[in-house]
């Protein structure tokens, strides 16, 4: 891993970044409490056939943790400027719940840009009620993610899978590693603002605006986001596909890797033209 990672210098912050392989770039963009580590069981097959891409969101990992507003400009400015410097002016994107949305804010941004996205068990598919939101936000707090424990996080992480493994096992362990990161206190204070921009997300309205081919792909499991949140955004898209994995949950790429690139691996490959819209198959 080491010999491909990266660091990209973006205004004055530092952006982390793995990057590997030839071919047609593929940006792939974690989720919340994630880094690009969420994609390293897939990180080296997908190179194979693609250019690829994977980096910490600022406030995430090994990337900057400024003091500032975690905005959708933010994120989709800092991925703007990344792909710039890497002299990458078109790419598939594939986010993971949270990345998921930080794709589509960037294909909406950017059309022009985003040649195809795939979008693993997306948030922002579901309006959330004002008592919701407050509850959430103060459960995630920047003062209560601080206090974070191993058994808070073992409670907290474990929906995030079907079942208990050692790969959760050792997701959990990577968690806990966080805890003890002398920039831990900047890193709650970036999820804490990133959790407030989610839940004053709703994306679902603005699906039929995505112009490029699109893959949803969702744990039939997941315990975090349910499965027919992915159907229901299907239905709102130009040119849809959706791929179900049995027995996965919120995160297939680390979860059930090779599921994940049974189903994501067709779509790359896939030209733009002849796509029926709308297939469904699971």
């Amino acid at each position: 891993m080491d010999a491909h990672l990266h660091t990209a210098l973006i205004g004055s912050e530092r952006i982390r970044f793995y990057e590997r392989g030839v071919g047609i770039p593929l940006v792939l963009i974690h989720g919340m409490f994630g880094d690009h580590l969420d994609w390293e069981s897939v990180l080296e097959p997908l190179s194979e056939s693609n250019r690829v891409i994977a980096f910490d969101l600022p406030g995430f990992g090994e990337s900057s943790k400024p003091r500032r507003d975690y905005s959708e400009e933010l994120f989709t400015q800092t991925l703007e400027e990344l792909l710039f410097q890497l002299g990458i002016d078109n790419a598939i994107l594939a986010g993971n719940s949270f990345g998921a949305e930080v794709a589509i804010f960037y294909a909406l941004r950017r059309p022009q840009s985003v040649s195809k996205l795939v979008l693993v068990d997306s948030g922002g598919f579901r309006e959330i009620a004002e008592e919701e939101r407050r509850f959430v936000e103060e459960r995630f707090s920047e003062s209560a993610i601080a206090s974070l424990t191993p058994e808070i996080n073992a409670a907290m992480f474990a929906p995030v899978f079907n079942s208990p493994s050692k790969t959760s096992t050792r997701y959990l362990e990577r968690q806990n590693e966080k805890l003890r990161r002398p920039d831990y206190p900047a890193y709650a204070y970036a999820l804490s603002r990133s959790i407030r921009l989610v839940m004053n997300t709703y994306l679902l309205d603005r699906l039929q605006d995505i112009q490029c081919p699109t893959l949803i792909v969702w744990g039939e499991q997941d315990r975090v986001l349910p499965a027919a949140q992915g159907h229901l955004a299907l239905s709102r898209l130009r040119e849809g596909q959706i791929k179900v994995i049995p027995g996965c949950g919120h995160a297939p790429q680390i979860e059930c890797p090779q599921a994940f690139l049974d189903a994501v691996q067709p779509f790359l490959r896939e030209t733009t033209e002849g796509t029926p819209p709308n297939k469904t198959s699971t």
